[in-house]
């Protein structure tokens, strides 16, 4: 259809031509009668007037006067005009039955010489457009190869392989016609050649699914050569719905304001004005910046004191734009449009929105399955790709809002309303990953922490890892857990690796083997760092407890001491006493081998008092060993008191007690 354009240039020129010819000689070079004369004016005119028709893109009328012309005209000279046009306007109503008979018209006038040589380039050109579009791809070829083969000048010859580019692409030969047309648009500088061109490329452009390249040469036309359109309304207003169906509306928006500054029909004015409103309202953004520019329009076309056919629709729109504004409540425009099941959908998502806004989630809540049937036309009409989309946007807001207002326990129960879907989506698109993951440690749930855990697993996030991996501790998701230490070790952040330490100290120790413990250790040994940065951590008691004991048994006597000590300090300071007595005569008996008698009976003592219920075999045994100390130290009446204590403690069962039971 682009060629179209290349079709009125030259038939206007042709006109101009006529014009002049027609003013001193017929056919046969002889001076043409006054009366002949003004007949062919008269008819010159018509043919204009018909070809105005088409150009404003009233292809019926154009029709139907040509029909009646083409009927009465008894002008020879005209009959060539009269065929090319009848035949251009048959084309581009687009119907098979007018396409065949124009088909049939032109090859006929081409073959009977009624064509005239002027002419008969266009005609050619016309044709093979003709054969491809009621699928006679031998015939079109054969015409578009006549065009090279009867045309020898560098204009013809463009001609030709524009037809043979246009076979191709409607043949999907999409490369072949690309290079094709590529090859001319470098050649030429002629600017119409240059855009007819450019304007077939984009289309095949956009068939081959090259979008960014048609977007990039579209612009590039109409910043060079905009007056290709706003001459021709026709062609114009079909580039204007195939920039739209592309999503390009502000190149249509470009074309159709051409249009409204060159046009001076008040319908035509209407219709370009009603386009613009149209198109700024198909702009994909939940943004209300374009449907205010379209509010104008349609005000403007609902106020005109002109007859034009888009009040009505006009009306609808504007109730749309106001609904939206929220100058109108949805529950109004369901009453107003009854049977309009568009506007009952607009309003029906807009009372999502609305509720949404006012963080009304228990209505959303309540209305969520009359909400599901939201069409995704609608969901586009309001700059969203999907009700789903939306919905995740809502619940994403939501999650923002409960973090806010520290409601945890709201996020916990939304989470085991929905699907893993969703669930990952959410979390996915959500800045609000850490805080969402603090909440699920309130309450974890195995069918919300398997969605987010499959969520994140990729994400690289440090901080994140740790999270889930508390939280499979706290599921006893063991071997996930295990996966969740290996992605944090190939992040290779010891910053993170050093807050995790003793998240994964509890959760090798959760799988209750002594090879994963011993792991564990060494992974401890080499990273001593990530101890000294934990030693205000409640759980580094454990650690520390667990670590001598590991070090005793790896024959480490001298750095399991410095770990009791450690352990012995932090129970102190933190005055949790867990490891109590048994880390106190731990340390007792080293100073009882170091002479530090003293200092033994100083942490026995400790022993007898730090812990909050002291089990009768540990009692008995730092007596006896209290009584060996004042033994050496030669303090009677202690060590006495310190044997009868021992052997008076009840239910103890142990070789301390049987030692005090014969002294």
């Amino acid at each position: 259809m682009k060629y179209i354009l290349i079709f009125l240039v030259i038939t206007s020129t042709l006109y101009a031509k006529k014009d002049f010819y027609y003013s001193f000689i017929d056919g046969k070079k002889e001076q043409i009668e006054h009366s002949q004369k003004e007949k062919i004016i008269l008819g010159n005119d018509k043919l204009k007037a018909i070809d105005r028709l088409v150009k404003d893109g009233k292809i019926d009328d154009a029709l139907e006067k040509m029909v009646a012309f083409r009927e009465s005209n008894k002008i020879n000279i005209l009959k060539s005009t009269v065929e090319l046009l009848y035949s251009e306007i048959l084309y581009k109503t687009g119907t098979k039955k007018n396409l065949t008979e124009g088909a049939t018209v032109l090859e006929k006038a081409i073959n009977t010489s009624v064509i005239n040589e002027g002419d008969l380039l266009e005609a050619n050109v016309l044709l093979v457009k003709l054969f491809v579009q009621i699928n006679k791809i031998k015939e079109a070829k054969y015409y578009a190869e006549s065009i090279k083969n009867i045309f020898k000048d560098p204009l013809s010859l463009a001609y030709g392989k524009i037809s043979e580019a246009y076979i191709d692409t409607q043949g999907k030969k999409y490369s072949k016609a690309i290079n094709t047309l590529y090859g001319i648009l470098l050649k030429t500088d002629n600017l119409k050649i240059a855009t007819v061109v450019a304007d077939e490329l984009y289309d095949v452009y956009i068939l081959s699914g090259e979008k960014e390249k048609a977007y990039d040469l579209a612009s590039k036309v109409l910043e060079k050569n905009i007056d290709y359109y706003a001459n021709d309304s026709y062609l114009a207003l079909i580039k204007v719905d195939k920039l739209i169906k592309a999503k390009m509306p502000f190149l249509a928006i470009k074309i159709l304001n051409a249009l409204l500054d060159k046009s001076t029909d008040k319908g035509s004015i209407a219709d370009f004005k009603f386009r613009l409103a149209n198109t700024y309202m198909t702009i994909d953004t939940t943004s209300l910046e374009y449907i205010l520019e379209a509010k104008e329009y349609y005000k403007d076309l609902i106020s005109s004191s002109s007859a034009n056919n888009y009040k009505q629709e006009s009306k609808i729109a504007l109730d749309e734009i106001l609904l939206r504004e929220g100058k109108i409540t949805p529950s109004i425009i369901i009453a107003k449009y009854r049977q309009d099941e568009a506007m009952q959908d607009k309003a029906l998502l807009q009372e999502l929105l609305n509720f949404a806004a006012k963080h009304d989630y228990t209505s959303i809540a309540k209305f969520k399955n009359v909400y599901k049937n939201i069409k995704i036309s609608t969901a586009n009409r309001f700059g969203y790709k999907d009700i789903k989309s939306i919905f995740a946007m809502i619940d994403a807001q939501m999650i923002k809002y409960y973090l806010e207002n520290d409601k945890c326990k709201e996020i916990n129960e939304l989470f085991k309303t929905l699907d893993s879907f969703s669930i990952k989506k959410i979390v996915k698109e959500s800045n609000e990953t850490i805080g969402v993951l603090n909440c699920m440690l309130e309450d974890p749930s195995i069918d919300s922490f398997n969605p987010v855990n499959d969520a994140l697993k990729d994400s690289k996030n440090g901080l994140a890892y740790v999270l889930l991996e508390k939280i499979s501790y706290m599921l006893q998701a063991y071997d996930k857990g295990i996966d969740l230490t290996k992605s944090i070790d190939m992040l290779n952040d010891d910053k993170i690796k050093s807050i995790e330490f003793l998240d994964r100290f509890l959760l090798y120790g959760a799988l209750n083997n002594s090879f994963s413990m011993d792991k564990f250790f060494m992974y401890a040994k080499a990273h001593p760092n990530f101890i000294e940065e934990n030693k205000n951590n409640p759980p580094i008691i454990d650690f520390y407890y667990q670590y001598y004991l590991y070090l005793l048994k790896e024959k480490k006597d001298g750095e399991a001491i410095g770990i009791l000590k450690k352990l012995y300090a932090t129970q102190y300071d933190m005055k949790v006493f867990v490891y109590s007595p048994y880390v106190e005569m731990q340390l007792a008996s080293e100073r009882k081998l170091n002479d530090d008698y003293n200092g033994a009976l100083r942490l026995l003592d400790e022993g007898l008092k730090n812990p909050r219920r002291i089990r009768p075999n540990d009692l008995v045994q730092i007596y006896y060993q209290k009584a060996q100390l004042y033994k050496i130290k030669k303090q009677t009446n202690l060590y006495k008191d310190m044997i009868d204590k021992c052997k008076a403690v009840d239910k103890a069962d142990n070789l301390y007690k049987d030692m005090c039971s014969k002294l």
